[in-house]
């Protein structure tokens, strides 16, 4: 039986940003912080890396981000979103990403 809540702070946006993604999933925050808690109870710790980027990834994420700028504030497809999400959760490599996002140009 789940009786226990858990408060945890986050920014409105992020909130927001990740309830989309996971509608999308057909799962709620809820029930990917679940998935999340098992995941560390399984593993006996967090279930993935948790470090600093290599030289090489900084600058691919920095270079990402650069590319987004040009943008000029103006929103992203859906598609490019899904690609930089795929890329952000290492999905998919830079190159990929870059490819992917340079055919729908």
């Amino acid at each position: 039986m789940k009786n226990d809540v858990i408060h945890v702070r986050v920014s409105n946006e992020l909130k927001e940003n990740v309830e989309s993604i996971l509608s999308d999933l057909g799962i709620t925050l809820s029930y990917a912080i679940n998935i999340y808690l098992k995941q560390i109870e399984s593993k006996r710790g967090i279930p993935f890396d948790v470090v600093l980027p290599s030289k090489e990834k900084a600058f691919e994420i920095e270079t990402m981000a650069e590319a987004l700028n040009l943008t000029g504030g103006k929103e992203v497809s859906n598609y490019a979103n899904k690609i930089i999400s795929l890329y952000a959760q290492d999905f998919i490599d830079y190159e990929t990403a870059v490819f992917a996002l340079g055919r729908n140009l």
